[in-house]
């Protein structure tokens, strides 16, 4: 079995978020990466994407909810009432609406609430930030202070700016508050020496790179740092719907990793993180 870190599945809010509004270019993404689309990119349907679920052997999904894509937070609580079990929510904050409000929904959804943790996406918020805004730090504090882990949306091809993944940047924050668990989703790609150096230095940050650790340049040295330096600390992700959990776990459990190593990965290092 295993968890997959990072999935977006077809709930109302995103219904007109990219990754299910332009197949063709969400398909020819996919074959960038020798890799396909998730079914339910074409259907719109969450039986589809559970029936994927179960086919690939994914015991729980992680859906970090997107609030630059249209993600809606209520959307998590309908996920956990219809498929108990089946979701690990992360809720969507983004920060510079107002911090009065981000530390609202923190309290409201995650310390009492039934979600994980939460999703910070700096590059694509309606206002974007950076990780070492010091204005942020107030949000910072409260999730060390609850134990709440922070996952970020840190790398990727589409960025307005390299600005806004620099590895000094997460590396001030990760030193500043070494008691929060951070987790990188497209693990500061390209920046991927520099990311395992954090991860390594820092142990409270943890590295899923999803489709970047699949035929992506740089994707060597991440499966390098899961079989050794890095095995305790590096989680599996598909991005689904964009690259299909299928794909996904079909390459991760191939690729290299050591099969003493593949456990941590697919599975043990998530709930570490989560605290599961």
């Amino acid at each position: 079995m295993s968890i997959d870190f990072r999935v977006r599945p077809p709930i109302p809010s995103y219904k007109t978020a990219e990754f299910y509004n332009n197949i063709e270019d969400v398909t020819q993404r996919a074959a960038r990466f020798g890799m396909h689309i998730s079914p339910c990119a074409r259907t719109f349907s969450m039986e589809d994407l559970i029936a994927e679920m179960d086919s690939c052997h994914v015991s729980q999904a992680v859906v970090p909810i997107r609030k630059g894509c249209g993600g809606n937070n209520e959307d998590l609580l309908d996920l956990f009432e219809r498929w108990p079990g089946r979701f690990i929510g992360l809720v969507g904050i983004a920060p510079l609406m107002g911090m009065d409000q981000a530390l609202e929904e923190l309290e409201r959804y995650v310390i009492s609430g039934p979600c994980a943790g939460i999703a910070l996406e700096p590059a694509f918020d309606p206002e974007r930030w950076k990780v070492d805004d010091e204005g942020v730090f107030p949000l910072y504090e409260r999730c060390q202070d609850a134990g709440v882990p922070v996952v970020f949306t840190y790398g990727g091809i589409f960025t307005p700016g390299l600005e806004y993944y620099t590895p000094l940047a997460m590396d001030k924050v990760a030193g500043t508050f070494p008691k929060m668990r951070i987790a990188l989703s497209h693990g500061g790609w390209p920046f991927v020496t520099e990311v395992c150096e954090i991860a390594f230095n820092r142990g409270n940050v943890y590295i899923a790179p999803d489709m970047y650790m699949l035929n992506a340049p740089g994707s060597g040295d991440y499966i390098t740092a899961a079989n050794g330096l890095l095995y305790d600390r590096m989680i599996f992700a598909s991005a689904a719907p964009i690259i299909s959990m299928a794909d996904a776990e079909r390459h991760c459990r191939s690729c290299g990793v050591r099969e003493d190593r593949l456990p941590f990965l697919m599975e043990e290092n998530a709930r570490r993180f989560l605290g599961l």
